[in-house]
């Protein structure tokens, strides 16, 4: 959502696909016995993060045990995953051309933020300040929540 003069300027929305849901990710952890902060943990400090591409998520699988077969490290792995699930969603899901369309202060939502090999990718692709509030994970359903609140009138739903 992009706000000018106080005023909602334009909004991109992840439309086409779960490529940012981190589920991916997670799902990639718990198969080498890791949680997602320790597997992000990894990326951070990750010194030659794989180049996995943009692909789909679901084809990106492929990549990562090809990866693994070369000897990829952990980290190398999770920072390339980071990198390329940060990549697909913004020039392929939300078809971003250039980072200057995002403005010059972003705010992030949603549970993949929580991630912070995510969040770090994303400062990093974009060159942008980034806030990450702290109920990134839950700002949807609060924001639905100020909705219902505002629009209810007392009678059933």
């Amino acid at each position: 959502m992009k706000i000018r003069n106080g005023v909602i300027d334009s909004i991109m929305l992840n439309e086409a696909c779960s490529s940012g849901c981190g589920s991916f990710i997670q799902t990639f952890a718990e198969s080498l016995g890791l949680d997602t902060i320790s597997f992000s943990q990894e990326a951070l400090v990750a010194d030659n993060p794989v180049d996995l591409g943009t692909r789909c998520t679901v084809f990106m699988n492929s990549r990562v045990k090809q990866a693994q077969k070369e000897g990829a490290t952990v980290g190398d792995i999770s920072a390339g995953l980071s990198y390329s699930v940060v990549r697909n969603a913004l020039y392929k899901v939300i078809k971003l051309r250039d980072p200057e369309q995002m403005g010059t202060n972003i705010v992030v939502q949603g549970g993949t933020f929580n991630n912070n090999a995510i969040l770090r990718c994303f400062e990093l692709l974009t060159g942008k300040n980034v806030v990450r509030p702290d109920i990134a994970g839950i700002m949807g359903a609060f924001g639905s929540a100020l909705i219902a609140k505002e629009r209810w009138n007392g009678g059933e739903c």
